[in-house]
């Protein structure tokens, strides 16, 4: 889908040209202390402006991120005349990233919603100026809540959700701030870009009916504007940059409640006395999300629990161990279970839980030795092949899970179902293979049974990486800069998330682009119009594009040179 929005309404105004700069007028913020691995001799200075007043946004957030960095990104925030600067920066390319309250949060080069920022290259001792951002409006929605008779209701937690590719697949997501109704029950969802929502609401309330002799309870289902409990009936509301649209009312469902009940032990079948069953609601997405608990429950000393009065919708069950210590092994055991209620009672669930798996692995060259590099700008993680049935990411909080150590050693815990090894690199590297006993590890799921360890994986890296350069143009032979280049390889079966096979870059203010470290072998490249952020992991989106890309083959090491034409649909 694309977004048809004004440059005047929606652009990063991108500007690097170190031979026009310029003296401030008064000296910018500078950025605060910190505690990144490296430092350098390079500056970047620019201003965030309103797109629609003009005057400069005092307190915008700007955060800077880079592989140069490791994993401790560079942040500061503009004086009142919305100067910024962030200074001894080391040479490297840099993703830079705009906030302020009220407005729409831009990368720089973005010009578009969603849409995937451009690098910013930085040498050493080199002075950026004007790197600009005129940041839009966000948009809101408003509009008012009732119940099932007609009465405004208040307290109601309030999203506004968008279609889009998160976690390996298409699904509603959550847009901008969660608002809530007050005591009229009207509510405004803010911080909204431009595209299409429906507007979803979420209440714990439940209320007991006399019926006959029964007691029986209920209480409201996740319900959709204008009032209806399945998202496929719900309307569709399209909002404008910065435009306030309401009211978009709609009337809760209510429905029965139900209660669940069942027993809880750990790895050992040991019953998890005196902990905590969770049962809540998990609204989440790339840009925003939130954990609603909607009740627990005390394990007693045979194991059993029991939550009441629920009412109807998608929840999660979830327990966890206590943490027995610090060790490499010690990770706390856990399970989360999706559970649908829908007015009948749930007896004899069984959770067991579990510690996951881990791997443990080294990095090294082609020679076998320690790479010339620091390690903090490299990483590791297991991207699990299936996200919805696995614990959320806050289950792990060691702070060296996925960190490489001095001696090139990286461990990654707490893993759970089939996963994809990842390594990242900085810039003039990529990876050649990743392997475990012959096994190939770097395109293929790895799973081990839960408390078990990968260990012996070797992520070989190398200093000589294919390059794709070029330059895109239209039809005349104008270069194209609000454009995304794909390049991905021609067999299907190395289309799945984070493929090392499939890159998206954004070309540069020259129109020219940069691809560094695919693997050898054949690809198509195509450049597109519009791109939204991570779509390019989605398999039917790569098939849409596969009669329209450009031959390109590649050897190990190769620097290839190749011109694309802009493709429009």
């Amino acid at each position: 889908m694309r977004y048809l929005v004004s440059p005047l309404l929606f652009a990063a105004v991108l500007f690097s040209a170190p031979g026009l700069a310029q003296q401030p007028p008064a000296a910018p913020p500078r950025d605060p202390a910190r505690r990144d691995a490296r430092a350098g001799s390079a500056i970047v200075r620019g201003r965030v402006l309103a797109a629609d007043t003009g005057r400069p946004l005092r307190r915008a957030r700007i955060t800077v991120v880079s592989p140069e960095l490791g994993r401790e990104p560079r942040i500061t925030s503009t004086g009142l005349d919305g100067r910024y600067e962030i200074t001894d920066l080391p040479a490297g390319r840099y993703t830079i990233r705009v906030e302020r309250g009220g407005y729409l949060t831009l990368r720089y080069g973005q010009t578009r919603p969603l849409e995937q920022g451009m690098p910013l290259d930085v040498r050493e001792r080199e002075t950026v100026e004007r790197v600009d951002f005129t940041l839009p409006r966000a948009g809101a929605i408003t509009g008012r809540v009732v119940d099932e008779l007609g009465d405004p209701i208040s307290d109601v937690q309030v999203f506004a959700m968008r279609t889009a590719y998160w976690q390996g697949r298409r699904r509603l997501v959550p847009s901008g701030m969660i608002a809530r109704t007050d005591d009229a029950g009207e509510y405004r969802v803010s911080g909204l870009m431009p595209g299409t929502y429906l507007v979803m609401t979420v209440l714990r309330d439940t209320w007991t009916v006399r019926q006959g002799d029964i007691d029986q309870t209920f209480g409201y289902a996740p319900t959709y504007a204008p009032g209806t409990a399945v998202a496929a009936e719900a309307q569709r509301v399209t909002l404008r940059v910065g435009e306030r649209l309401g009211p978009i009312d709609l009337s809760l469902v209510a429905g029965r409640a139900a209660n669940i009940s069942g027993i809880a032990t750990d790895a050992g079948g040991r019953p998890l006395a005196g902990r905590f069953v969770g049962l809540g609601r998990q609204v989440t997405g790339p840009e925003s999300g939130a954990y609603m608990a909607a009740g627990s429950s005390s394990v007693a000393a045979d194991g059993s629990f029991s939550i009441k009065n629920i009412p109807p919708g998608q929840y999660s069950l979830r327990v966890q161990t206590a943490s027995a210590g610090a060790g490499p092994n010690d990770a706390p055991e856990m399970i989360v279970m999706p559970i649908t209620i829908d007015g009948v009672d749930i007896t004899n669930v069984t959770l067991t839980t579990a510690p996951g798996w881990s791997m443990l692995g080294q990095i090294v060259t082609e020679e076998g030795i320690a790479p010339r590099a620091r390690p903090g700008t490299f990483g590791v993680s297991v991207t699990p092949v299936d996200a919805d049935i696995v614990p959320d990411s806050q289950a792990n909080r060691d702070p060296d899970n996925g960190r490489v150590l001095n001696d090139w050693a990286v461990r990654v815990t707490g893993i759970y179902g089939a996963g994809r090894v990842h390594a990242r690199v900085p810039d003039g590297w990529w990876v050649k293979s990743i392997v475990q006993d012959g096994r190939d590890l770097a395109d293929t799921p790895a799973e081990m049974r839960s408390g078990e360890a990968l260990t012996g994986v070797r992520i070989v890296v190398s200093d000589r990486p294919t390059s794709v350069r070029g330059r895109l143009v239209d039809d005349k032979g104008t270069p194209v800069t609000g454009a995304t280049v794909v390049a991905f390889a021609r067999d299907s079966q190395k289309w799945f998330e984070e493929s090392r096979w499939v890159r998206a870059v954004r070309p540069d203010s020259q129109g020219n682009y940069r691809i560094e470290g695919l693997p050898p072998g054949e690809y198509l490249a195509v450049a597109v119009d519009y791109v939204e952020d991570g779509t390019w992991n989605d398999a039917a989106f790569i098939e849409s594009l596969r009669d329209r890309g450009a031959p390109l083959t590649l050897a190990e090491g190769e620097a290839r040179t190749v011109t694309l034409k802009l493709v429009t649909p």
